[in-house]
Parts: structure tokens; C-alpha cells; sequence
């Protein structure tokens, strides 16, 4: 292919990336982004005047880009995501044109904007993705967490301390929520290593759609977590630990002949003043093994066992999100010297892998895609050096309905060998059944009335 000389300019067609791109987020998206991004009493003057350097769409537009970079350092991330901002606006006023001066226009609306900017996005979700929106009647968003890297700087080490042993090296801990049949990201927080992704949940939690089921894994129990989801009439279907005691008028055996176990109460004894939590345990069986699930959702009919068990099997898919962004990505390091630098460039890591993926989603709009984040990452490189030369990407959309996985049968496993560091963690204990004593079962529904009454 013979590619036109750097610089050179060429008449848009409707099929070139930059009316895709503005299929995916439309004008409507960036004017109620710049509204929710207005100044707010006791923030930092906020400048509106249209010959500012770094406009608030600018900025969300480069660190996309640097998400998607495969430089390693800082600035060259920059030099391409700034380069990308020229091509698709050849005719407005350039950018900045140095890193210090993209992070001192952020630092200024701080990680809110990412923030408001997807929220302003997530909005168009419903609407756009149709029949996959929704299953069963429920709109699946699964939660969970995970660690990055930070450089081991004196800035990072004050401002992140230690997440785990001493002696550890600075860390970040985010928290996804994740649309399960796409896998789209709904919501995310972000904080030092250290950080609670309860916390993190509850943070997100009135950011929720109507008809939301939360799944998570047994790192989201416990009587106070579940408690306050209940109390703000979230449903939700979590996986059961070692660590938790239900209490139950059956005996072991009849729990596990059942499988579904419509009232279980989770009351601990330091908790007695508090409302007993009701909850509905299903218990799922592959071979020999037993998955224990509590579910605020006492209706068989609304939540089967079936159901359940499906759902917490899509459950994985938020752990491949979070391989793809670390190892497929390359992003499992924050590179920023300060935590100030370094909060921003995660949230837009984090929002250039929602982008990814919701280029995807909008071309193929079938319901449980199987998207190639590989494919569709090398997609969107050869398209930001196909834009900066002036050569067609009509090609892009066609080229993004076929980045999906493979589907052939394997003869045997995709990883390799065993590693020496490999980590394997053991599966979660089941829980601990108590049967209820008659004055408890007494206590347990006179709490149960005075708190409806």
C-alpha cells in the first residue's frame, strides 16, 4: 500500500474512523459531559474559552489514546495520543504539546472527569445494545477488584503506603463493575493498594440500574456489606465462604439434597441488635465439587437455580477484563511518579479499555460477543497510523464485526506447563450451617416484623 506523505490532507468519508468514533460517542454525549464537568463551588477556576489548550474533551481523547499505545514510556504515549487529537480535528486549535501540560489541564477537574465522561456514555448503553442489555428480566453487572504496579518512587510510597507485607512496593487497587453479557464496563473506583473494594461498591451503588443483579465472589460477603446492599434494595447473588455462619432449620443433609434453600438467616452474634439478614441459599453441584451462593431474591421464579448457576458462570468474564487490560493491554504498571499523575493515568487506562471494548460492542451488537481484545487492539493502532497518514479507515468497522475469539474445540489445554511462581489459590470453604434454636427462631421473626412495621 502506498501511503500518502505525513500531514497531508484528505476529504473524510462517512465511513473513516472519525464518524465512527462520533457513532460511539455522539454530540449528545460530549455536551452533557461538558455540562456535568461545569465548575462547582470551591473548585479551582475552570476555563470555558474555546482557544484553551487542553478542553475537557481533549483531555479524555488523549488519555484514551495513551491507553491504547503501544509505547512504553510516558511520553511517547503522549506524542501518539496527541497526534491522534491533531488528526481527528485537523481544523481547530492544536493541543498542547508536552506531557506536563496535558497532566496540569487534568489535575485541575482531577479523576471526576473520567468519571462524569462515562457516566454521560454509560447512559446510551440501554438503548444501544437492545436484546443484550437484559437477561432473564435482569441486567447482570458483576464486581470484583484487582492490583497494579506503581513505580517505587518517595511521591508513590507517601501517598500509596503499603498494600500488603512490608517492604511491599507501592500498588493501586481498582474496582470494576462490569456488564456481564458484553462485558462492557459500567463503573469503576480507584485507590492505594490498601484500598477496600466493599468500599468501592458501596461508592457505586447509587450509580445502579433499575432491575440490577450484582454477582461477586466470596470476597463481597460478610453481614454489614450484604446488609447495606439489602437496605438500598439491591439484589444481589455472592458466593458463600468458610468465614460465614448461616443459620437454618435444616440439617446438612437436606441442604445439600435440595439445592435451593428458600430461608437461610445470616445473624451474627456481634451483630444481635441489627435486623437478621433473610437470605435464600442455592447450591450449585459440578461433579464433586459444591459452589454455595446467598441471594436477596426469595422468588424461585425471578432467580432459578438454573439461573444462578449461569450467571455466576459469565462471573469469570470480569477476570478475563482484567487479564486483557494487564497483560493484553500491557497496562499492569501505572508509570506516573506521583499518585496525583498516577490516578489520572489509571482512569483513563481504565476508560480506554471500556472504549475498546464498546467499539466493539457497537459494531457487532450481538448479545454475548465473543470479543478478540488483541484483534481489536491492533485494529485501533493501525487505524490511529492510517488516520496520521491520510489513508482510508474505511476498513475499520468490517475488520471490527470479525475481531471475536475462537471457537474451535481444543485437544488440549491453552495454558502452557506448570510455572515455578505460578499462583494457585485453594476454591473457598463452604459455609458453616448452624441449626436455629427455638427462641432464636422466635427472635429472628419478631425482628424480622418490628423492622417492616
Amino acid at each position: 500500500m502506498i501511503m500518502a506523505m505525513e500531514g497531508r490532507t484528505r476529504k473524510l468519508d462517512r465511513r473513516d474512523w472519525p464518524a465512527f468514533l462520533n457513532r460511539i460517542v455522539p454530540q449528545g454525549v460530549w455536551q452533557s459531559f461538558s455540562r456535568s464537568s461545569k465548575q462547582s463551588k470551591g473548585d479551582p477556576p475552570v476555563s470555558d474559552d474555546p482557544r484553551t489548550r487542553w478542553l475537557r474533551k481533549y483531555i479524555i481523547l488523549a488519555y484514551i489514546a495513551m491507553g491504547w499505545a503501544a509505547a512504553r514510556t510516558l511520553g511517547e504515549r503522549f506524542g501518539d495520543a496527541r497526534q491522534w487529537v491533531v488528526d481527528l480535528y485537523p481544523s481547530r486549535k492544536r493541543p498542547g504539546d508536552t506531557y506536563v501540560g496535558l497532566t496540569k489541564a487534568a489535575t485541575r477537574h482531577g479523576v471526576e472527569l473520567f468519571h462524569q465522561f462515562w457516566s454521560a456514555l454509560r447512559r446510551t448503553m440501554p438503548k444501544r445494545l437492545k436484546e443484550a442489555w437484559s437477561q432473564y428480566g435482569w441486567i447482570l453487572l458483576a464486581v470484583d477488584g484487582s492490583r497494579v504496579d506503581a513505580p517505587r518512587t518517595i511521591a508513590n510510597e507517601a501517598g500509596l503506603g503499603q498494600s500488603a507485607r512490608d517492604k511491599s512496593h507501592p500498588q493501586w487497587w481498582m474496582t470494576w463493575l462490569v456488564h456481564l453479557p458484553t462485558l462492557l464496563l459500567w463503573d469503576h473506583r480507584a485507590g492505594p493498594g490498601n484500598a477496600n473494594e466493599r468500599s468501592h461498591m458501596r461508592e457505586m451503588s447509587p450509580e445502579l440500574p433499575l432491575g440490577a443483579l450484582i454477582v461477586a465472589d466470596a470476597g463481597f460477603g460478610g453481614f454489614d456489606f450484604l446488609g447495606d446492599l439489602d437496605q438500598a434494595g439491591v439484589h444481589f447473588l455472592v458466593r458463600c465462604a468458610g468465614n460465614t455462619t448461616l443459620k437454618t432449620n435444616l440439617p446438612n443433609y437436606r441442604i445439600e439434597r435440595r439445592g435451593d434453600v428458600r430461608y437461610v438467616y445470616l445473624w451474627p452474634r456481634n451483630r444481635r441488635r441489627c435486623r437478621p439478614l433473610r437470605l435464600r441459599l442455592i447450591v450449585l453441584k459440578r461433579g464433586g465439587s459444591r459452589t454455595y451462593l446467598v441471594t436477596n431474591v426469595l422468588d424461585c421464579q425471578a432467580l432459578s437455580r438454573s439461573m444462578a448457576g449461569e450467571f455466576y458462570e459469565l462471573r469469570w468474564g470480569i477476570e478475563v477484563n482484567y487479564r486483557d487490560f494487564k497483560r493484553t493491554m500491557d497496562r499492569s504498571k501505572v508509570l506516573a511518579q506521583t499518585p496525583e499523575r498516577g490516578a489520572l493515568e489509571l482512569a483513563g487506562n481504565i476508560v480506554a479499555m471500556g472504549m475498546l471494548r464498546f467499539h466493539a460492542a457497537i459494531a457487532q451488537l450481538a448479545k454475548g460477543a465473543r470479543i478478540s481484545v488483541a484483534s481489536v487492539l491492533k485494529l485501533l493502532r493501525k487505524a490511529m497510523e492510517h488516520l496520521r497518514y491520510g489513508v482510508s479507515t474505511d476498513w475499520l468497522v468490517p475488520e471490527l464485526k470479525q475481531a471475536i475469539t475462537d471457537n474451535y474445540q481444543r485437544k488440549r489445554k491453552k495454558d502452557s506447563r506448570d510455572w515455578p511462581r505460578k499462583k494457585r489459590q485453594r476454591p473457598p470453604t463452604p459455609p458453616k450451617f448452624r441449626r436455629l434454636k427455638n427462641h432464636e427462631s422466635t427472635e429472628i421473626q419478631e425482628r424480622l416484623l418490628s423492622h417492616v412495621a
